[in-house]
């Protein structure tokens, strides 16, 4: 019996708003079950938030009070905001009174009134689960007991120490402390472990972010152990079962500093027709289920890359050992071989083990240079300067495809943080993406479309990347900013389509409007997540989508290997199905989960070494561009993509008003909007808080 079939019966059978022992009753009536029994049921709704209980004993449906389920998203001001489970409403204000107590990341069931000035607001009616379950701070020692300030500033309740559980920390130490209990004003908790001495030392810093996010750094010796039973050298003639491709010209194109290579590529003419093969690291042959490697992969979900170090999800013996595909060693792979005609469309294409061995480690830069003509690379890699060239042919034509049927390119600039040998920031600078970066990004594209348009066909369970339409919401709010502009998003159909959206874009002339209203709608589309549901991907404007590229650092990809494996070797049975369906269900939920943790903790440890980077500037005029706006202020980005928060307080002039469609800031006289261009000083760094402050330079 399923939770939905319970919350079903209680509806049905006009329960809501009746008494627990009512209820207890009649759901064991109906479903023939104990009292001991339903009252674990019942206690397990009210704990999932689907059930409320009041003080007066009588049980009613979250769904018929309109309560709803989120997570509390903390504000240093000591007011916080809930961001729904559902991501198709809005988050809700809640301002401290009505917090009852929940803070920054605990999973909350809210009611909704209206507030100030007309404008709805949350209360807090149960906390569902603490999400806060260990603090990073600064401890503060006296003489009976310490006090731990969170590092994290939406975290408005400090750590109560009491003596003797500080663990040999003294006063300024950076610890690290786990959470015992949640009073009204303190929490109470026990230092297990210290990071370092105050604030300033890179190690300890950037330490201090990987333990607020609770990221795993070391492999257990158990694993370690596990690691060494592992070859590290392919024996071919235990795979004559496999495809062998170790003749066929493949090899790797990836950054300067990359170690781990987990994905290769071969292209050759068939007539007409280009035959492209995806060879992917076969990490399943290795990594196999329930063991303790896969359960450690499971739990890390991802790697986790900074500027100074990555946190693998693999130990180095197989991220950097058998399942790299090293160049000139024999390796396992699993090849997506697709036959694709002269206007990008696919013929044919096959999924299978292989046996591959690269024959040339290649980087973005170098490849480039040879497809842009470069002499001595082109005599250095004579070799494979013909299949570099079919390579940029074949990408030409599939960037076009992708294009004419809808495919949004936002085309937004990631920052590439440059260290010295002692850590130091030397520059800042975009990542490129030139014709090797863009090569490789379709092909890995098309692979992962091809793998997932087969096994959804084929109705086997599976994870799915989906990005899902944009909400009504979010487009009428986009439009009304857009409008402001004088432009309008229209849709073709019932629902927005890509092809709506590349459009408008390419209707828009003026190339500044251009940038500003390209930013606000990327912020209005829906985050990209993994699924069991094949719900297709809106930006890419497809309907099958998936990540098969990457299994050596992402763990939906691996999830997928093995469902190839198993289906190539005949081992989905009907038991295999049935427990495949359910653990898809459970993978895409905690690679979701994972991602977002590792995606906060990548960009909180950018934002700290940008801070590095601009603490000695303090006084320098830069130019910037409006980022974005708010009734605060508005926050600027530099050309290297630093950004900082000019304040309204900073600003010249009275009575600035916020218009919250047009995303304006203005007093009648000066106005500020998205993709303005400003001059700026820079007059704060807070390295703490990885805050940088600015003021408008006139």
């Amino acid at each position: 019996m399923e939770n939905i079939e319970i919350l079903e019966q209680i509806a049905k059978q006009k329960l809501h708003g009746k008494n627990r022992e009512i209820v207890l009753k009649r759901l064991g009536e109906v479903f023939d079950i104990d009292q001991k029994e339903t009252k674990a049921i019942l206690l397990e709704l009210e704990k999932d938030g689907d059930i409320f209980c009041d003080k007066n004993g009588k049980v009613f449906l979250s769904s018929k009070l309109k309560f709803i389920k989120g997570t509390i998203n903390g504000n240093a001001r000591g007011f916080a905001f809930c961001i729904p489970e559902d991501d198709t409403l809005e988050d809700v204000f809640i301002a401290s009174p009505n917090l009852k107590g929940a803070i920054h990341g605990d999973k909350v069931l809210i009611s909704i009134r209206d507030g100030h000035e007309g404008k709805t607001e949350g209360v807090v009616e149960k906390i569902l689960e603490r999400g806060l379950k260990t603090v990073v701070g600064t401890i503060s020692v006296y003489q009976k007991f310490s006090f731990v300030v969170p590092d994290n500033k939406k975290i408005t309740k400090d750590v109560f120490i009491k003596k003797g559980h500080e663990h040999g920390a003294k006063n300024g130490d950076k610890v690290f402390v786990t959470i015992t209990g949640y009073g009204d004003k303190n929490m109470t908790g026990s230092v297990i472990e210290i990071l370092g001495r105050g604030e300033g030392d890179i190690t300890t810093d950037v330490l201090s972010i990987v333990r607020s996010y609770e990221l795993i750094e070391e492999f257990s010796k158990p694993l370690l152990d596990y690691c060494k039973t592992i070859p590290q050298s392919v024996d071919a003639s235990k795979y004559s079962d496999r495809l062998d491709l170790r003749d066929q010209i493949i090899f790797t194109i990836d950054g300067d500093d990359t170690r781990d290579f987990d994905d290769a590529v071969s292209l050759v003419k068939d007539g007409e027709n280009y035959v492209l093969g995806v060879h992917i690291a076969d990490v399943g042959e290795y990594v196999k289920r329930d063991t303790i490697l896969d359960e450690e992969a499971f739990e890390r979900g991802t790697s986790v890359y900074f500027p100074n170090s990555v946190l693998p999800m693999l130990p180095k013996e197989l991220s950097n050992g058998i399942c790299s595909l090293n160049p000139n060693e024999d390796r396992l792979a699993l090849s997506c071989i697709v036959k694709i005609d002269k206007f990008g469309n696919v013929l044919e294409h096959k999924i299978c083990e292989s046996i591959i061995c690269s024959k040339e480690r290649m980087t973005y830069k170098n490849v480039t240079k040879i497809i842009e003509g470069d002499a001595e690379l082109c005599e250095r890699y004579k070799n494979i300067v013909p299949t570099l060239n079919l390579m940029a042919e074949l990408n030409f034509i599939l960037e076009k495809n992708r294009k004419q049927r809808g495919e949004i390119d936002f085309d937004l600039p990631e920052p590439q943080i440059l260290l010295d040998e002692k850590m130091e920031v030397v520059d800042i600078v975009k990542k490129p993406r030139t014709v090797s970066e863009r090569l490789i990004e379709s092909f890995m594209l098309m692979a992962n479309e091809v793998v997932a348009e087969h096994f959804k066909k084929l109705g086997i369970p599976f994870v799915y990347r989906i990005h899902e339409v944009p909400t009504i919401d979010k487009i009428k709010a986009f439009n009304d900013f857009a409008g402001a502009m004088g432009y309008h998003l229209r849709a073709s159909g019932v629902e927005i389509k890509p092809m709506d959206i590349q459009k408008f874009m390419n209707g828009i002339e003026d190339e500044e409007k251009k940038k500003i209203i390209n930013s606000v709608l990327l912020r209005s589309m829906q985050k990209a997540k993994y699924s069991s549901q094949c719900l297709g991907h809106f930006g890419l404007a497809n309907k099958y989508y998936c990540h098969f590229t990457s299994p050596i650092r992402r763990y939906p990809d691996l999830t997928i290997h093995r469902i190839i494996k198993d289906y190539l070797h005949n081992r989905l049975n009907e038991k295999k199905l049935k427990e495949l369906s359910q653990f898809v269900v459970k993978s895409s939920a905690k690679s979701s989960e994972r991602e977002v943790l590792a995606q906060r903790a990548e960009r909180d440890v950018d934002d700290y070494f940008k801070c590095r980077y601009m603490k000695n500037k303090i006084g320098q005029v830069f130019d910037a561009t409006i980022d974005s706006v708010t009734n605060f202020g508005f926050f600027v980005e530099l050309e290297n993509t630093v950004e900082g928060l000019v304040s309204i307080a900073s600003l010249k002039g009275r009575d600035y008003t916020f218009n919250e469609k047009s995303l304006v800031l203005s007093n009648g006289i000066k106005r500020f909007q998205i993709g303005d261009k400003v001059k700026v000083k820079l007059t704060n760094v807070n390295l703490s808080e990885r805050n940088i402050d600015f003021e408008l330079v006139e």
